[in-house]
C-alpha cells in the first residue's frame, strides 16, 4: 500500500527551494503483470508512479503544471511567499 504525503490543493515547494506550488494530482500509470508468469493472462493495474503534478504561476504570470518526484517536495504554506496567486 502506498502512503501519500499530500492531497490535492496542498501547498508544497521543492526541498530547499522557494517556489510555492499547489498539488494538482498524483501521476498514475498502467502496470502490466502476468498471473503465475503466464504471458497469456496479462493483468493491468493502475499504480502510483511516484510523481506529483504541481501547479504554480511563474514570473511571467503564466500558469505552469509540471510533475515532481514526491520525495523532492516538502509542505509549504502561502505565507512562505511575499505574494500568492489564486490558481483556481
Amino acid at each position: 500500500m502506498v502512503t501519500l504525503n499530500f492531497v490535492k490543493d496542498d501547498w508544497v515547494k521543492e526541498k530547499n527551494g522557494s517556489k510555492l506550488m499547489q498539488v494538482d494530482e498524483y501521476q498514475v500509470v498502467e502496470a502490466v503483470t502476468y498471473t503465475n508468469g503466464n504471458k497469456a493472462l496479462p493483468l493491468v493495474k493502475r499504480v502510483y508512479s511516484g510523481k506529483v503534478w504541481c501547479t504554480w504561476v511563474n514570473e511571467n504570470k503564466t500558469v505552469v503544471t509540471q510533475p515532481f518526484w514526491e520525495e523532492d517536495l516538502e509542505p509549504a504554506s502561502p505565507s512562505d511567499m511575499h505574494s500568492t496567486f489564486d490558481l483556481h
